[in-house]
This record gives C-alpha cells, sequence and structure tokens, in this order.
C-alpha cells in the first residue's frame, strides 16, 4: 500500500515534536491521516481478503484494528517493531494478536506497557537474509575478491544509501597515517562525497565505493563497522557478528541505540574524528576488547529474523482461517479475536 504524503524535513520533524510533544504530535497525524489511511486498509480487505494484517508503523495499529473489526469476519493483527529500543507507544498495541520486539530490551518495555506476556516474542529485527556471519574462509576469500589484504584488519565505514555523517572527516583520520588497517568505504549515491575521498592523501590502504547491492558481502569482510546509530545497520552487523563504533545519532528515536549498542559490549561511541582513530586502533590490535565484542554481537544476532517472523504470520493465518472455517461463516464474524487467545505458540521469547 502506497499512500502519498506530505514531506517534512527531519529537523522541522523533531522541532514541532519538541514544541507539542509527541502524543499530541500522533493525534494529529492520525486526525489528518487517519480517514484516509483507514478507507485505504479497507478497501485492500475487500480486495484481497486477507487473514492476518502486519503492521511495521506504530501509527496504522489502532486503524488496522478498526478496520478488521468491521470487517466481517476475525482477521489477525501481528505488528512488528522497528525500532531497538526506544519506541512509540502505538506499537505496543495491546489488542494486537502478537508483538515481535527486535531486542530484550525492547521486549522488557512491551511488558512494562502492558502488552500480555503470551503476545510478545523477541524475534529480532528482520533484516535480509544475506547478512550472517561468514563461513570458515569466507572472509580471507571476500577480501582476495574485493582486492583487498586478506590478512589485514578490515574497518567498513558506512554512511548508508544517501552517504549521510561525516565520512570524509572519519576517512581522513583513519588513512592520513600508516596504521594497521585497511578500509571499506561506502558513499552510497553522494558522488561528491566519494570524489572528495577519493582526492584525499592516504598513507593507510583503502576500497572506496559508491551505492552498492552487495552490503551482506562487504560486512563478512570487515572486522568491525562504523556507522551512525540506525536501527537497520546496527541490525546488519548483529546479523553478521561484527561490533560496531558508533560516529553519531538522529535526536529522539536513535539516541538511545548508542547506549543499546556501548550498554550491550557490541560497540563503542566516537563522536569525534580522533576518538573514532582510537577505538579502532585498540580494536585492530586483535586483543580482547574486539574478542569480546564480537562475541557479544553474536550472542545477540538474530540472523533469521525474518524468516521466523515470517512463520509466526503464517500461523497466525492458518490459525484465523480454521477459525473461519470451523464456524461455516466466511464473511458473517463481525468479531475480533479473542481477548485471552493466545499467539501462535502461547509463549513469550527469552
Amino acid at each position: 500500500m502506497q499512500i502519498a504524503m506530505p514531506s517534512m524535513p527531519q529537523s522541522l520533524t523533531y522541532a514541532v515534536v519538541a514544541a507539542i510533544g509527541i502524543t499530541v504530535f500522533a493525534a494529529i497525524i492520525r486526525a489528518v491521516f487517519g480517514p484516509g489511511v483507514r478507507k485505504a486498509t479497507a478497501e485492500l480487505l475487500r480486495k484481497h481478503d486477507p487473514d492476518v494484517i502486519l503492521s511495521v508503523h506504530p501509527l496504522l495499529n489502532h486503524i488496522a484494528h478498526q478496520v478488521i473489526r468491521k470487517s466481517g469476519r476475525p482477521r489477525a493483527l501481528m505488528t512488528v517493531i522497528t525500532d531497538l529500543v526506544d519506541f512509540h507507544r502505538g506499537w505496543t498495541f495491546s489488542q494486537a494478536d502478537l508483538v515481535v520486539a527486535p531486542t530484550e530490551d525492547a521486549r522488557k518495555v512491551a511488558l512494562k506497557r502492558r502488552v500480555p506476556t503470551d503476545r510478545v516474542k523477541l524475534l529480532g529485527l528482520p533484516v535480509d537474509l544475506r547478512f550472517r556471519p561468514p563461513a570458515p574462509g569466507e572472509k580471507q576469500a571476500l577480501r582476495r575478491r574485493f582486492g583487498l589484504d586478506e590478512h589485514r584488519f578490515t574497518v567498513l565505514v558506512i554512511g548508508g544509501a544517501a552517504g549521510v555523517g561525516h565520512l570524509a572527516a572519519q576517512v581522513r583520520v583513519l588513512t592520513e597515517e600508516a596504521h594497521a588497517w585497511q578500509l571499506i568505504v561506502v558513499c552510497g549515491r553522494n558522488e561528491k562525497v566519494r570524489r572528495r575521498i577519493l582526492e584525499l592523501e592516504t598513507a593507510t590502504p583503502m576500497l572506496v565505493l559508491g551505492f552498492v547491492d552487495y552490503m551482506p558481502e562487504l560486512m563478512r569482510a570487515g572486522d568491525v563497522v562504523v556507522t551512525k546509530a540506525g536501527p537497520g545497520a546496527i541490525a546488519e552487523a548483529l546479523a553478521t557478528g561484527l561490533p560496531l563504533v558508533i560516529t553519531g545519532f538522529l535526536p529522539g528515536q536513535e539516541t538511545p541505540n548508542v547506549d543499546f549498542v556501548v550498554g550491550s559490549g557490541i560497540g563503542a561511541f566516537a563522536p569525534k574524528e580522533e576518538d573514532l582513530r582510537d577505538e579502532v586502533r585498540v580494536l585492530a590490535e586483535g586483543g580482547p576488547t574486539w574478542r569480546e565484542m564480537s562475541r557479544r554481537a553474536a550472542e545477540m544476532a538474530h540472523p533469521y529474523a525474518s524468516s521466523d517472523i515470517a512463520r509466526e504470520c503464517l500461523l497466525l493465518a492458518a490459525r484465523y482461517r480454521a477459525r473461519t472455517k470451523d464456524r461455516g461463516e466466511r464473511f458473517g464474524d463481525p468479531g475480533g479475536p479473542d481477548p485471552g487467545e493466545a499467539t501462535s505458540s502461547g509463549a513469550s521469547a527469552h
């Protein structure tokens, strides 16, 4: 479903939220766009007659529940939280059949907000299944493929698809002197930054790339990821078993992600270029710091979260389809799920 919404600069969005509060801001958004979203959702239900609505946006859960109740038969509502730690209250919708938490901290927040225990599952943040730990010998083989030294500590510096962040300054501080590491720098679609980096005078080897569609392979070739605190990048690094060095964050939703990375022992926070160089130097020594962070990252990883979430969705669909068949009324039951009915497996993940 695609719904056109007027764009608002991110800085302006945060300014508005700071001025009026997130609850009021969410209420305004629902009031303005709610009727259109509700109508579009109802039309999709009539056209496709699904057994499950899967929501990945906190402001759509109440609307989806309302549409389900008026749709003429029972259907499941499943919501997947896509922020790692702290998130909008709309994601913890207690009437949902299943709330998927990306981290243990998020699961605890959902329980604290009174989502029933049997309706919350820790399954991880869904990422492309190609993000996985390297097989034996694969890391070295990938480095050879990319023209890198297969034995050298490898730092992957990424700025997302748009190449945001202070990439040029970060690369400069990591390469202006001779170091024991090598860099893979991904500039995304920011050609201006890519050219600027290529013009740097460097004493440390590096591979500079633009937009790529093989980020999973680049991560499996690396030893550490340097990035901002976006939940997607963090989840992809975890799925690959890589420690992180966080260099920045968006105020608001990404702020808790920094504490999550540092507090979980899977990475460090280096907001200044000098801090970044020092953190990479410690990790590149290959001592207990890097090994412990790698171990923690592997322990917390959910590389198959996408498959696990899809499985739970299919189980919910089968359960609701069976209920409809047993009642013998494809469109005659106006109610939703029984409030006390458990999720597909009846237990939360720990």
